[in-house]
């Protein structure tokens, strides 16, 4: 038993320090091409648990024994007190972006997730793991030809910002269940701005760099009230909070133009116009709050919906208020069927089906429209051998965004691999 114990927690912690490492490969390295990246805090991730994924990435009100739900950490303590639970999960999002008279696609793979859960009592357990919240990846060239000039602009982003967690769920009574998040949240963000005349020996280049570097602590509150029907039911009603935090992160903008050619010098004329560097009102993320539900029908189905409401109108980036960030708010809802979940003679029987609807009105306000999405997803879950063990496969097909308006249209399809590793712990096993 001790040798599986220290196996289990030897593959953990390599699956543990994988993403790190490979993200620390390369700083510049990104899983988003998205041109709304630009704006805010990136595209942020929003959900990322493998079961969610393939049900319009409800969460909130979801109370399952072999899941680890991050969306709401009151949810922990329906795992079972002798489980051991680790989820890694993947994605991959294949992308057509579309103008009023352009068209072009993209393709990234993103890590989705590293999670771990089992119970310390018979009323309280815990998780840990490390979750993406957005990024930047985008890359905009332009060529501008006049009668008298050639003009060339390169706007590009990159970066990520993470949250490294630890979270605690406590049963009070026999219906309600609280838990809290503390988490890390840490990345850098850069976004840059160019533009040169490469015909002109006698012009300016201009240059913008805008640089976030955020390190800090961060708090999530999450409360489940659970009761049964008689004929084995179970309904789920769930509410999670994140007050508005500062994360005192440091923040520079530099701002100079350049006389790279024609100079008496051998070494450019540089004319610097800002050089900001702070730690005041750097990024403060906003109010959020989810409320949601679930019912399930003995072991057969599940359904449930969740609302999120986002106060992104208030927070602050690189030391001021954004006129791009509005409040978003996002629905979705999900549905779950398993024909026998203990047939012993149907493989398929056993699998997981999953589908989902979502709407959302984004955090981004562009040319005065609010940036909206919608989108349909599909899961199914495969249990590996006799555990409980399971490979979480999932697709989702949105849109996002709009061709009208000088604005940017993307269809999306994206799918998620999630890999969950049961084991049962605590266990004493006898032998004859």
């Amino acid at each position: 038993m001790l040798k599986k114990i220290s196996l289990t927690l030897a593959v953990a912690t390599a699956f543990l320090l994988l993403p790190s490492l490979l993200r620390a490969q390369d700083k510049n390295s990104s899983s988003t091409s998205s041109p709304y990246s630009r704006y805010g805090i990136g595209t942020l991730n929003g959900y990322s648990m493998g079961r969610s994924a393939g049900m319009g990435g409800i969460g909130t009100g979801v109370r399952y024994g072999f899941q680890i739900n991050t969306e709401n950490p009151a949810s922990y303590t329906a795992i079972d007190t002798m489980t051991f639970l680790m989820e890694f999960g993947l994605n991959s999002r294949h992308t057509k972006y579309e103008t009023e008279n352009q068209k072009n696609g993209g393709n990234n793979i993103n890590f989705n997730t590293l999670t771990f859960s089992f119970p310390l009592k018979k009323w309280w357990a815990t998780a840990f793991g490390i979750t993406p919240l957005s990024e930047k990846g985008y890359n905009i060239q332009s060529v501008v030809e006049t009668t008298t000039n050639i003009s060339a602009t390169s706007i590009s982003g990159t970066g990520s910002l993470s949250k490294a967690f630890l979270g605690n769920a406590f049963n009070i009574g026999k219906h309600l269940s609280v838990g809290v998040n503390v988490w890390y949240l840490f990345g850098v963000l850069t976004d840059s701005y160019y533009l040169n005349f490469p015909y002109d020996a006698a012009a300016y280049d201009y240059l913008l760099e805008n640089k976030l570097n955020v390190h800090n602590f961060g708090v999530t509150g999450g409360l489940q009230y659970t009761w049964k029907t008689k004929n084995k039911s179970q309904w789920v009603l769930g509410a999670t909070i994140e007050p508005k935090q500062n994360m005192s992160a440091k923040y520079s903008i530099l701002e100079e133009r350049e006389l790279f050619r024609n100079s008496s010098t051998t070494t450019p004329i540089i004319d610097t116009i800002r050089n900001i560097q702070s730690t005041v009102g750097g990024l403060t993320l906003p109010l959020s709050y989810s409320a949601g539900f679930t019912y399930a029908y003995k072991n057969k189905f599940t359904i449930g919906a969740d609302m999120s409401h986002q106060k992104w109108s208030s927070a602050s980036f690189m030391g001021e208020t954004s006129p791009y960030l509005t409040n978003s708010t996002r629905y979705s809802a999900g549905f779950e069927i398993v024909p026998d979940e203990f047939s012993i003679r149907s493989y398929w029987a056993r699998a997981q089906y999953r589908l989902g609807l979502y709407y959302e009105n984004s955090y981004l306000t562009i040319n005065g429209q609010q940036i909206k999405g919608y989108g349909a997803t599909f899961g199914l879950g495969l249990p590996l051998s006799r555990s409980r063990s399971a490979l979480n496969l999932s697709a989702e097909i949105g849109k996002l965004g709009t061709a009208n308006n000088n604005l940017i249209k993307e269809t999306y399809a994206k799918f998620t691999f999630h890999l969950m590793l049961q084991d049962r712990w605590f266990i004493k096993r006898k032998f004859d």
